[in-house]
């Protein structure tokens, strides 16, 4: 890959930044494998279709067909994996879309260095939010034909397979990056509509059946002697109850604890303020864009995308993951848009590299080493 980042002065700070993000991803990792016994992920590794069709099973079926037992370490090499793809991906993206330029250095920075994005993936090696992610990243990246659509839509079927909630976190995203690449951009037409909403259908139905009706269809004793026949490793029993919860029960679980999430609520409004540099931008690529058509469609998306997030704050209380993965929604809608026709070229830096305001949100957002999974930190 040609990276065409200069020795320029004005980006020696931004280089430093850059460099301590690398340091503290190892360390993040060494925590996890340290500090952390991943009972959760490790039982996704475990659950399968074997008595029938159940939420949460596809990546534990997509396992045991390679493998009859699964070992604990399987949680953190298939996690590595998947958020060394996410980083090869979004750099490939960033490089094709705004280009890996010496006046895009800074917002590169911000972007990859942000602890809402790969160091919180980082944190969170084994949950599923990171495949929604790669989706995404692939859906930007993927040449546009006959196939694009199917192939998005099966990778959202995949997605939802693999946790319904997926539905409002990733999908939602995937649909305006989908839709503008094999829409807009070639050109909307009543075909291309009509393909879009039958695939919107489709997602749905998956949706609800998974949401809904996707309870492990076995006693919980059942479960629990099938996964642990194919653990190598012990298991933690209490964590089989997530195949049993009802959508009911984790709004009324959510809402138990409200009070003390909601005492929260202003570390995450200061975590996404630090951003302002980039929701500058962002905010100026929009008003930028060629037709009131376009800065509409786009303003609709990142309110739909927002409207999802409200949805699952209502109902699962991991707030941490959540903010961090809008945040993450954000920065690919933001890549999407920047896709779209402008009226005009932007001549100057994303984000000024000398500007001390920025300079410093810069800094303090590179030594935050990630915002976490349940509560901040």
């Amino acid at each position: 890959m040609n990276l065409e980042f200069q020795s320029g002065a004005a980006n020696r700070a931004w280089r430093w930044m850059l460099a301590v993000d690398c340091a503290i991803l190892p360390l993040l990792f060494v925590y996890k494998l340290f500090f952390h016994v991943p009972q959760i992920e490790y039982m996704h590794l475990l659950a399968t279709y074997r008595f029938g069709f159940a939420k949460r099973a596809l990546v534990g079926t997509i396992v045991s067909w390679f493998v009859d037992r699964v070992p604990i370490w399987s949680v953190y090499a298939i996690g590595v994996a998947a958020w060394i793809a996410t980083a090869v991906l979004f750099v490939v993206a960033f490089r094709k879309i705004f280009g890996l330029t010496d006046k895009n250095f800074p917002l590169f920075v911000f972007l990859a260095g942000s602890p809402f994005f790969l160091k919180n993936f980082m944190i969170s090696i084994g949950y599923f939010d990171i495949y929604g992610c790669i989706l995404a990243l692939a859906a930007l990246l993927v040449p546009v034909g006959r196939l694009f659509l199917p192939a998005i839509a099966g990778g959202c079927v995949c997605l939802i397979l693999i946790h319904p909630i997926h539905f409002l976190l990733y999908v939602p995203t995937i649909g305006f990056i989908a839709g503008v690449r094999y829409g807009v951009l070639p050109g909307l037409s009543t075909a291309k509509v009509i393909h879009g909403v039958a695939a919107a259908l489709v997602l749905a139905i998956v949706f609800v059946v998974a949401a809904f009706f996707g309870r492990m269809p076995v006693p919980p004793e059942t479960f629990l002697g099938y996964v642990s026949a194919r653990a190598s490793d012990p298991i933690d029993p209490a964590t089989a109850h997530i195949w049993y919860m009802t959508i009911e029960q984790e709004i009324a679980a959510t809402w138990s604890i409200m009070g003390q999430n909601s005492a929260r609520f202003p570390i995450y409004a200061w975590l996404i303020a630090l951003h302002i540099p980039v929701a500058r931008y962002f905010g100026s690529m929009i008003g930028a864009l060629r037709t009131p058509f376009l800065r509409a469609i786009s303003v609709a998306a990142l309110a739909a995308i927002t409207i999802a997030y409200v949805v699952i704050f209502a109902v699962v209380f991991d707030y941490s993951r959540w903010v961090s993965n809008w945040a993450v929604c954000m920065l690919l809608a933001m890549h999407a848009i920047r896709l779209l026709p402008a009226t005009a070229t932007p001549t100057d830096a994303p984000v000024q590299p000398d500007k001390n305001a920025n300079l410093v949100l810069a800094w303090i957002v590179t030594v935050i080493p990630r915002v976490g999974i349940t509560k901040p930190f």
